[in-house]
């Protein structure tokens, strides 16, 4: 099975999500996938959505919450509303939350561990800066991400990990195929479990098909092309098409 992941960030308001939604439950009803999971990730501002679809056609997730089910933590999501709302999955660790933020490896490992105790998919984003490259140190950096993330955590049968390279987001830059070759068979050897890797990076229709190259890469998470329904849709296609 594939996955493509659609993060909306902080782009579309609720009744703006909400168009967005039924037109995105039409697309998917026409095409009728097989091999391929859809899922998107909306703002917190949105997320009550999901108790309105129910029965919807496709994966919804939150961009982000909080450990705790309840505190003095203002701003905040709690892990209870998340449950209740029977969200799929959440984003974890994005490079935006680790930057702008300020997030460390320590939070994002309570995170996750809240997550799968709600039996919700913690999607953990892990991946290297421009300054990692220069100095060759991809490798390590990914490696320490992951392993900190997932410290004490035993049963990651519930878990996917996106790969994404912080000096490709939203730029249109994208590694070579062997770079993220590398790094999603690092991820296959760290985790020693078949879980499903993704890549996320200036993924777009024009980049797909390259992108398809790299071997036990589950699918892709992507940015500013799940925006436009119709970018999104032929991402959608393509990647059924090579399943």
């Amino acid at each position: 099975m594939k996955y493509l992941i659609g993060n909306l960030k902080m782009n579309l308001t609720y009744f703006e999500s909400l168009d967005y939604i039924k037109k995105l439950q039409a697309k998917i009803s026409q095409a009728n996938f097989k091999n391929t999971k859809i899922g998107v990730a909306f703002s917190h501002d949105s997320i009550s959505l999901s108790n309105q679809f129910k029965n919807r056609n496709f994966l919804f997730g939150a961009q982000n919450i909080f450990y705790e089910d309840k505190g003095a933590y203002t701003g905040e999501v709690s892990i209870r509303s998340v449950s209740e709302l029977k969200i799929d999955f959440v984003l974890i660790g994005h490079s935006e939350r680790r930057t702008l933020f300020n997030e460390t490896n320590a939070t994002i490992n309570k995170k996750i561990q809240a997550l799968l105790k709600a039996n919700i998919t913690p999607i953990l984003c892990v991946g290297e800066n421009r300054c990692d490259v220069q100095n060759c140190c991809s490798l390590q950096t990914i490696k320490k991400q992951i392993k900190e993330a997932l410290l004490k955590i035993d049963n990651i049968n519930n878990l996917i990990i996106s790969y994404e390279p912080v000096y490709c987001i939203g730029n249109g830059e994208i590694p070579t195929i062997e770079h993220i070759q590398e790094i999603v068979d690092l991820i296959h050897d760290i985790t020693q479990k078949n879980i499903p890797i993704l890549y996320g990076g200036s993924v777009c229709p024009e980049s797909i098909k390259n992108l398809l190259k790299v071997k036990n890469l589950s699918g892709f998470l992507v940015g500013g092309a799940a925006l436009d329904i119709n970018k999104f849709f032929n991402l959608m296609i393509e990647l059924e098409n090579n399943n």
